[in-house]
Parts: structure tokens; sequence; C-alpha cells
């Protein structure tokens, strides 16, 4: 996939490697051009002047090695992009329907977006107000699937990431999730367990209720199942939109969400 703008990537090093990979085999290929040349000469003469050709072409014009990466890693995205589509376009009954996303909008709307994020994601809160004003002017016709995607924590299940994901899913249980939400985006400066507790009592949540339904073990299973899911079909950072099997990746701005949304109105 493509370094989209604004996105938390985990995979920050694929192109790079395939880079090194196209130099190290053309070094590699000069080198069995020049100890192969002799016995090529012998057996296929035709053959070998191509050889001594292209080898002499490429140590005269090594400039050429910038443009034959640059083209390679045009390959490898669109590529891995046609990949990403298929696979989205194919598992979008998975996507679109699980039984912990919160949603907003009508369950027959003729669009529906699914947004993956985590609430540590500072691209993600960057791309917050698209939300929001996508649903003011467009929510009538929109459904929209809060897809809880906790990738940042390094302590896995212990993580700020996983809490808050698990906060957003107890909040939604008492119908208080688009201000929970709202206030875990806004939140500035760092998110932690106790300022993600202070907000549910500042909206008045039945805290015991709060903290059992946080600690549903079968959510545990659902976020291994959402995880696990997006990234066989390669979704790796956040946020990441599949607007009616369709993705798009990163904070692309309000634009492209709206153009993408009306490209695959029903």
């Amino acid at each position: 996939m493509s370094n989209k703008p604004g996105a938390s990537r985990l995979r920050p090093y694929s192109l790079i490697i395939a880079s090194l990979a196209l130099v190290i085999s053309m070094a590699s290929l000069l080198l069995v051009l020049n100890s192969s040349q002799k016995s090529a000469l012998g057996t296929n003469p035709d053959q070998a002047r191509m050889h001594e050709m292209f080898r002499a072409y490429l140590l005269e014009n090594p400039e050429i090695l910038p443009e034959a990466i640059a083209i390679l890693r045009q390959r490898d995205e669109a590529a891995q992009q046609q990949r990403l589509q298929a696979l989205a376009s194919d598992r979008w009954d998975d996507i679109r329907k699980d039984a912990y996303s919160p949603t907003i909008g009508p369950d027959d709307a003729a669009v529906t977006v699914v947004e993956y994020y985590d609430y540590r994601c500072p691209f993600c809160r960057r791309a917050h107000p698209d939300m929001v004003r996508l649903l003011e002017e467009h929510g009538d016709n929109i459904r929209y699937v809060f897809k809880q995607f906790p990738v940042l924590d390094r302590d896995g299940e212990n993580g700020v990431s996983h809490f808050a994901a698990r906060a957003a899913i107890a909040a939604s249980k008492q119908e208080v999730f688009p201000a929970f939400h709202e206030k875990l985006m806004t939140h500035e400066g760092s998110l932690n367990k106790g300022v993600i507790l202070d907000f549910a009592e500042a909206l008045k949540l039945d805290m015991g209720r709060f903290r059992s339904d946080m600690d549903d073990p079968a959510l545990s299973a659902y976020f291994e199942q959402t995880i696990n899911l997006a990234r066989m079909i390669g979704i790796s950072g956040t946020p990441t939109y599949v607007i009616n099997g369709q993705v798009l990746a990163g904070a692309q701005g309000y634009d492209a969400i709206l153009d993408l949304v009306e490209k695959t109105r029903n």
C-alpha cells in the first residue's frame, strides 16, 4: 500500500526493502554477466554480445537505477492497492457488520462508511472534524460504523488504546457513544486511563455497568478478529475508511471522503 497522507503505519519499510532488493539484483546481474562473458562467447556469440552491451549500458548510465526503483515502487503500490480493494470488496459484509462497533445513521442507508481508528492516533484526531461534517451534512443517507482498531499499544490489551476502545463500546451500551467519542477525540494532551474514566463519570454513566461492560471477555476476541481481518485484507494504518467496499487510507480530508461516498452511492 502506498504511504497515504495522514496515516499511522505499521509497515514503513516494505518499499525500502523492495528498492534495496532491486539494487542488489542489478549488482548481482552485473557480476554474473562479467563472470560468464567468456563462456557465453564460446557457446552463443549473439547472446554474449547482448549481455556485454547491457552490462556496459548499466555501468555507463547508473542514473537509471533510481528510475527503475521508482517504477518498481509504483508497480508495487498499484498491485497492493488492487489486492486491498479486491479483498475489502470480497469481505465487505464482514467489515460492515459486527456485534460491537457503534453505529450512527439508518440501517438501510445508501452508503455505509466504516472508519478504522485508534483513539491515540494523531491523524485520527485530525480527521475527526471530517466525520462530524459528513454526518452533519449527509447523515440522513449514511450509516457510519466506528470500527475499533487499537493497534498503537505496545502493552497489548493492557494499553490505553485497548482501554479506550473498550470504554467506547461500553459507553455505546448506555447510548452516549457520540458524546463519549467526541470527548476522546478532542481531548488535548496525552490520553490515559484516568482521563477516560473521568469522561465516563462526567457523562453520568452507570459506572458499575460501565466497568462490567468494559470487562466483557468477548471484547478480546472481537479486537483480535477485527485486527486479523484488517491485516489479512491489507489495512495496516489509521485512519482507514472503507466506503461501500472501497478503501480510502489516511486522513486525506473531507473532500476525498465525500467524493468516494458519492461514487459508491447505491
